[in-house]
């Protein structure tokens, strides 16, 4: 008999990162996974009780993953724009990841306002909220092949929509 596959969490937790990053989680099954990293299901099995515990690692994982991502502000732009810019294009670069982070039943809420919780500290929670319902708007759009917006127009969009949410407050 083999000796049994030795599998790290950490190990099963990327690779099915990288699988949902290339086909989406719908397409992340134990077998798959279990080829991917050239073993039997048995050690995945002996890490993880179930695929929906695996799901939960890669959720976490993928909002690590866009989080860091949307913080890293090299150019020192405004917050809520290099934000807004970075969240949009991360869909349409992303949009596995963006499809199972934000348009999947693994992404609830009670109230909308519990996107308030992600809000720098420097920011307004409300107008954060209101700027980000919007946000999302165009990035689902660009998730989903609906239309290609270019950055300096989504720009402006954002821009103007921070303005004109600023101004009611």
């Amino acid at each position: 008999m083999p000796p049994k596959a030795k599998l790290s969490k950490e190990e099963i937790i990327e690779t099915a990162f990288e699988m949902t990053r290339e086909n989406g989680f719908e397409h992340v099954t134990a077998r798959e996974l279990a080829h991917r990293l050239g073993c039997s299901t048995q050690p995945i099995f002996h890490v993880f009780q179930n695929m929906e515990e695996v799901k939960k690692e890669v959720y976490e994982r993928t909002r690590d993953f866009i989080t860091k991502e949307m913080m890293e502000n090299p150019h020192g732009e405004p917050l809520f724009l290099y934000m807004g810019l970075r969240y949009v294009e991360l869909a349409g670069q992303e949009k596995n990841l963006f499809r199972l982070l934000c348009m999947s039943d693994s992404f609830r809420m009670n109230s909308i306002y519990e996107l308030a919780g992600a809000v720098p500290e420097q920011a307004d929670a409300r107008l954060f909220v209101k700027v980000w319902v919007f946000t999302h708007g165009i990035a689902s759009v660009a998730a989903t092949n609906t239309t290609s917006l270019p950055r300096e127009e989504i720009r402006e969009l954002l821009t103007e929509v921070y303005k004109e949410f600023a101004h009611e407050g």
